[in-house]
């Protein structure tokens, strides 16, 4: 679907002279990517509105763009599978933030937490296939990931110990998830 709707804008861009044809395929996985992109910002506001918590939603949205775009992670093979399975991951943080009392949060905060510091120190980057990095960008990158996560995480404690906030429990939710993309992804393809 993606895929066809992208043709159609090529096509029609074609058509008009916007682009030439030996661009063609550029234009169609930008097109691509940018309604795939949108599909996700649209996945994010409606589990936000469903469960009423619109700028929880936005504000997950963000992080996790932010973690899995310097972490890397498991990626799909198609655009559908790509959708489903964040839209599957919004559903189980914005459920987690609604749904889990803060009381009730001490040993998942933990084992949150724990997972997501040695996942990403063991794991980051998990480099896209098509888009391998240099030995240089994956120490650049392992170091900014750790770093941005401890950041998050120690973020995350102050939020929930001295401040008593459910912000805490949403941030570890997001961590948790970037770090199981990150950890059922193939070993070779993380930092050795």
């Amino acid at each position: 679907m993606i895929e066809y709707l992208s043709s159609l804008i090529v096509d029609l861009l074609e058509k008009n002279k916007v682009i030439r044809n030996e661009s063609a395929s550029v234009y169609q996985y930008g097109f691509e990517i940018f309604i795939s992109s949108f599909i996700t910002v649209i996945i994010a506001l409606m589990w936000g509105m469903i469960l009423h918590c619109v700028f929880e939603a936005a504000l997950y949205f963000a992080l996790f763009v932010v973690l899995r775009t310097i972490c890397g992670g498991y990626h799909a093979k198609t655009y559908w599978q790509c959708n489903f399975i964040f839209f599957i991951a919004t559903l189980f943080v914005l459920l987690t933030y609604r749904f889990v009392p803060l009381k009730m949060f001490n040993e998942l905060h933990i084992c949150s937490i724990i997972f997501s510091i040695v996942t990403t120190i063991y794991y980051a980057p998990v480099e896209n296939e098509n888009k391998p990095l240099s030995l240089e960008q994956k120490n650049f990158y392992r170091i900014l990931s750790t770093a941005i996560v401890i950041t998050l995480v120690i973020i995350s404690c102050v939020l929930k110990i001295k401040f008593n906030s459910d912000y805490s429990i949403l941030i570890d939710a997001t961590l948790f998830i970037v770090a199981f993309s990150m950890f059922v992804t193939e070993p070779m393809k993380g930092g050795e």
